[in-house]
């Protein structure tokens, strides 16, 4: 009895601790967000994102280190570092066209491609090492320089009014929150409500009414900023902001279950231990790694 009584006590403190924890980064964190935001410069965004970026791509070489092909990565690591340096400096000259061509990404894909097969020439083909190397390399390389740090500088500057910043800062927002409130959603209305698995292979802890959830809470933090914008925002539209709200989520949701794949994969439960309560930068920026293009390629192809 005893026993039993200082296991759930034991428990208890376990959760008071980590919930704690959680709240404190997320606190730092959105702080951080709110100051970029109101700086309203450029500079910041782009250093923030940039820095997260590095930090990702860090997490991602140390997270596969005992997977094949190590010299690759680093290799993909380089690139991605070269590539964000490159894409910061356009950015903050004027010289990045963010509704034209994807030169930087795919001269990065190129090189982290060519330069990954060329060190694997000295390398003997037995099974599939070679092949696994250098797909991760490329996954390395595509999924936070390109996904996370090339789209939301890209949104930034893209859209079509007299401040395209001022109005991108916006539009980041706006991608940042709904995929924040969709994470939200799916874990509130899955804890309280949630009984049907949606996917337990892959995520146990998801359900289908916290997935519906979510949709509700996308919608509602969509609007939210969409009100708060005013004029910045004026030239979406109510319309393309529900449709925004709805594809945000299934994106969001999307890239939280990607990241579970990866971690399931490497058999760990966190990407890192950078932020305490929440985990590794990847765990911060996973949903975010698919919201972001799914936004920008709408805006392109709808709005722009």
């Amino acid at each position: 009895m005893r026993a039993t009584m200082a296991s759930a006590l034991s428990k208890g403190s376990s959760r008071a601790a980590s919930f704690k924890a959680r709240l404190t980064s997320t606190i730092l964190l959105w702080g951080i967000v709110a100051a970029v935001f109101i700086s309203g410069q450029l500079w910041a965004l782009v250093g923030m994102v940039g820095v997260l970026a590095l930090l990702g791509s860090f997490e991602f070489l140390v997270l596969t280190r005992e997977m094949p092909g190590a010299e690759c990565r680093r290799l993909g690591m380089g690139v991605g570092v070269l590539f964000l340096a490159l894409l910061v400096g356009q950015a903050l000259t004027g010289s990045l066209d963010a509704t034209g061509d994807f030169v930087n990404e795919i001269m990065g894909l190129v090189a982290v491609t060519l330069g990954s097969f060329i060190l694997r020439l000295k390398f003997p083909v037995e099974n599939d090492e070679s092949v696994r190397a250098v797909t991760l390399a490329v996954l390395g390389f595509i999924y936070i320089p390109i996904l996370l740090a090339g789209f939301l500088i890209r949104l930034t500057l893209c859209p079509p009014t007299e401040d395209p910043v001022a109005s991108g800062f916006w539009v980041v927002l706006l991608v940042v929150l709904v995929a924040k409130f969709t994470d939200m959603g799916a874990y509130l209305v899955g804890t309280l409500i949630g009984k049907h698995k949606a996917i337990p292979h892959i995520s146990p802890a998801k359900s289908w009414e916290g997935y519906l959830g979510s949709l509700v809470f996308a919608q509602a933090g969509a609007f939210g900023i969409y009100a708060l914008a005013g004029e910045r925002l004026t030239w979406l539209g109510a319309g393309h902001i529900v449709v925004l709200g709805v594809l945000l989520a299934l994106a969001a949701m999307v890239g939280d279950l990607a990241e579970s794949i990866l971690k399931r994969s490497l058999q760990v439960k966190d990407s890192g231990h950078l932020l305490p309560g929440i985990g590794g930068i990847l765990d911060l920026v996973d949903s975010l790694c698919f919201a972001l293009p799914v936004a920008y390629f709408y805006l392109y192809w709808a709005v722009l």
